[in-house]
């Protein structure tokens, strides 16, 4: 009973202290003003896409399922030109329709129509 008192004694205690000081700040990169898929481009079981980016802004880009809420592949970068060009390998999605989105640190969001034979 004594070390279950003493337990909840110091449980109590950790939970008076400070909790800003665990806070780290977190750097979503630079902000975007130009977010747009210029170019989507299927060879066999590799998509390339042409995308004008802000360097140093955070993108994803993400494949759905056409008329799916969940991805089926998410890739994550910071851009490092105004023009990037991204190669995503197709070989484990099946074939058929999807969604190819391109989304910003700030929320936006561009969709291209994917065809995988």
């Amino acid at each position: 009973m004594k070390k279950t008192i003493a337990f909840l004694l110091i449980l109590a205690m950790a939970g008076c202290q400070d909790i800003e000081t665990l806070e780290k700040e977190v750097s979503l990169g630079t902000a975007p003003s130009a977010t747009d898929i210029t170019s989507l481009v299927v060879d066999g079981k590799q998509a390339t896409i042409v995308a004008n980016t802000v360097v140093g802004a955070k993108y994803s880009i993400q494949i759905y399922k056409f008329g799916k809420t969940e991805p089926v592949r998410t890739i994550g970068f910071t851009a490092t030109s105004v023009a990037t060009i991204k190669s995503i390998q197709l070989d484990t999605i099946s074939r058929g329709l999807y969604d190819l989105t391109l989304t910003d640190v700030s929320g936006i969001t561009i969709k291209k129509p994917l065809i995988i034979n």
